[in-house]
């Protein structure tokens, strides 16, 4: 075999040429460059010292000073008069410093530092860098806004010992938070939040005052005990009232997941102990499910009298289930244990369920303790059948208890392409053993027949310029039933019904031109007076159009020739920056409800429908954003068949790079000792960035 010498000696030269281009290149990145008026290089010491209008950098950083000393061995380095240092975590000015390159640590005397990953400004006597993210300062300043040099900043907190962990935690020891150099809170120790990952720390403050309440105190302490577990810690101090406590523990792992909440108050102006307790809890195991939901208070005016004040987090949502920790309630609360067994598409359950009334001497609904079986709807052929059965022992306040076992199948056809119809057959068997049931009938079973029949098409129009779409549908509903028990089940309030619904969707949209229109009838065929067998017609309507936007939703009784409801909105947004809305509800003195409109008929509806009393009220919202900086919201609430103007509130906005502040001024109606009156309260919360939301002042009174 024959080698090209030439081409072997061309390769190899270029092989060495790319080696020891690489080799310089790379040697170079990391090479010292010092630029001085002085430089000397002391080779005992391994050390070079530079002196006037020093510039030293490695490609990774840059430093100024006057005096520089670099040890080569060790790579630390000391700097002294105007120091100047900046690389891609930090940016330090100060009188003299010390650094190391290798390890990350470094020393700063009256030293102004920017940790860039945390946007944070340091401003301190004696700074020292422990490692790449710890930090220490001494009779320091620190802040998320820019030092200006002619001006203070617009807010910082001050302390005397400072550890901040980058992306962690940041504690403050004799801290101070000031706005333009105003001492505005002060805390012997402040715990914060040292970036955007959850971390433990006291929340924003809350101060207020009550002409009712006294003055009012509520720290919170947030607490992360795991990554899947946490807490918070309220307290709640009324000067006039007592002390509220209140803990909230939240938990998530694979087959757990939960929250718990109490809260208690001993009031000693109404001279009553107030206990509140919520939670949620769902859990797999191999072979069932748990889910408990607790809701439960001591007295029925817990949340009349602590529903808005008392301190608790807004929302807590599962996939499965919600839970507002906030809420308050005017009338049931429910709390139940579920033991579920999932099966071939069913499922076996045994359910505990309990209800508190909280409207005062009124009998709360049973107590029951249930066992059940659910099988989830399957094609057979071509219907869908399903199917459930349950047994359940029941108990009341006012004596009645007892047994009660029902069967529940199902079935339902769906049938047709352009027009289709659905058709679904129930059928209803209820047996009891009660005890006590007066004034309801003493019987022994109860048989339901159930037929819904519903016959609905889509036309549907699409043009380049336009699309439109008709939905008529036809409805109707017809069940029978024998015997009238005590109410125990929602089973048990339905009525003999004979419902005819129809009615017609139509939406059109333009290019710049949207609108959409419903009409819907009831006829009642059981209606006991020929002029209610026509239910009032439901018409609903919205057209949108350059940048208006309005809409109306009405009852129209056409056999009475009255408006039973009518409810419409506008809303008009000119630009980016400015939104206007108006609306107003006006319902008829004991106009029908609509839940008695759109369901079967219930028990007695004819005799004690239910009636809502007579509403007139109007609403407006304005939003304008007046600049970059400026924007505010306004809601006025009038009622004008009531307590005139109602809940209404003003909401102005400031906001600069690192900062915002929200102003928040309302008024609402409230009734104290039966006297009713107004509650005005104003707020402000700074939005401090890389801290949170800090509630500076709020204040509360009636007039």
């Amino acid at each position: 075999m024959k080698y090209n010498t030439g081409r072997f000696k061309s390769w190899l030269i270029m092989s060495l040429l790319i080696a020891l281009t690489i080799f310089l290149n790379v040697s170079a990145l990391f090479a010292m460059e010092i630029i001085s008026d002085t430089l000397e290089r002391f080779e005992k010491d391994k050390k070079i010292i530079a002196i006037g209008d020093v510039y030293m950098s490695d490609g990774t950083f840059d430093l100024k000073a006057q005096k520089v000393i670099y040890y080569e061995n060790t790579a630390d380095i000391e700097a002294y008069g105007d120091l100047y240092y900046d690389d891609d975590e930090i940016t330090t000015w100060a009188e003299e410093g010390k650094f190391n390159r290798d390890k990350k640590t470094g020393f700063l005397k009256n030293a102004l530092l920017h940790i860039k990953k945390q946007d944070m400004w340091i401003k301190a006597k004696e700074i020292e860098r422990l490692s790449e993210i710890k930090y220490k300062a001494k009779k320091a300043t620190f802040s998320t806004c820019e030092p200006e040099p002619d001006s203070a900043q617009p807010w910082c907190f001050t302390g005397e010992f400072v550890d901040l962990i980058v992306d962690d935690s940041l504690t403050s020891k004799i801290t101070t938070f000031k706005v333009k150099d105003v001492p505005i809170l002060f805390t012997p120790v402040f715990w914060g939040p040292g970036g955007k990952t959850k971390k433990s720390g006291f929340l924003p403050l809350k101060f207020g005052n009550s002409n009712t309440r006294g003055f009012r105190f509520s720290p919170a302490y947030y607490l992360v005990i795991d990554s899947n577990k946490d807490a918070t810690f309220y307290i709640d101090y009324f000067s006039k009232i007592g002390v509220g406590k209140a803990i909230e523990y939240r938990y998530l792992d694979f087959d757990t997941k939960g929250m718990w909440y109490a809260y208690q108050i001993k009031d000693r102006k109404l001279n009553k102990d107030y206990i509140e307790l919520r939670g949620i809890h769902l859990q797999r195991f191999k072979n069932f499910d748990l889910l408990v939901d607790l809701n439960y208070v001591n007295k029925n005016d817990f949340y009349r009298e602590y529903g808005d004040v008392r301190s608790a987090s807004n929302t807590f949502l599962f996939k499965e289930y919600g839970k507002d920790l906030s809420a308050r309630y005017d009338r049931f609360l429910q709390s139940s244990v579920e033991l579920s067994v999932p099966g071939v598409q069913s499922r076996f359950y045994l359910l505990g369920q309990g209800w508190k009334d909280l409207k005062e001497g009124n009998t709360s609904p049973p107590v029951k303790t249930e066992l059940g079986y659910v099988v989830y709807p399957y094609r057979l052929g071509q219907f869908n059948v399903n199917f459930n059965t349950n047994v359940a022992e029941f108990y009341k306040e006012d004596g009645l208890k007892g047994q009660r076992f029902e069967i529940a199948p199902q079935i339902s056809h769906t049938m047709g392409d352009a027009i289709k119809l659905t058709q679904t057959l129930g059928l209803n068997e209820i047996f009891y053993n009660l005890e006590k049931t007066s004034p309801y009938e003493n019987t022994s079973h109860r048989e339901m027949i159930q037929y819904n029949a519903k016959v609905f098409m889509k036309i549907y129009k699409t043009q380049q310029s336009f699309t439109h779409l008709i939905e008529p549908f036809v409805e109707g509903i017809f069940i029978g039933v024998n015997g009238k028990p005590p109410i125990l089940k929602s089973s048990e309030i339905i009525d003999d019904t004979a419902l005819l619904r129809a009615g017609v969707y139509n939406k059109l949209n333009l290019k710049s031109f949207n609108a959409e229109a419903r009409i819907t009838q009831v006829y009642d065929f059981r209606a006991k007076n020929e002029w209610d067998k026509l239910y009032p017609v439901l018409l609903e309507g919205r057209i949108s159009f350059w940048k208006i936007s309005l809409g109306f939703d009405t009852y129209q009784n056409i056999s009475k020739k009255r408006i039973e409801r009518f409810n419409s909105d506008i809303s008009f947004s000119p630009d980016e920056t400015t939104s206007l809305s108006l609306s107003e509800r006006y319902t008829r003195n004991e106009a029908l409800s609509p839940d008695y409109l759109w369901s079967p008929t219930l028990r007695d509806q004819y005799n004690v429908q239910e009636k809502e009393g007579k509403i007139k009220t109007y609403a407006m919202t304005v939003v304008k954003k007046l600049s970059e900086k400026w924007s505010f919201t306004a809601n006025v609430n009038y009622d004008a068949k009531g307590a005139g103007l109602r809940d209404s509130s003003l909401n102005i906005r400031y906001a600069e790079s690192c900062w915002a502040a929200n102003i928040s001024i309302t008024r609402r109606p409230v009734e104290i000792q039966g006297r009713k009156t107004s509650e005005f309260s104003f707020l402000i919360i700074f939005e401090l960035k890389g801290i949170g939301p800090i509630r500076i002042y709020e204040r509360s009174g009636s007039s």
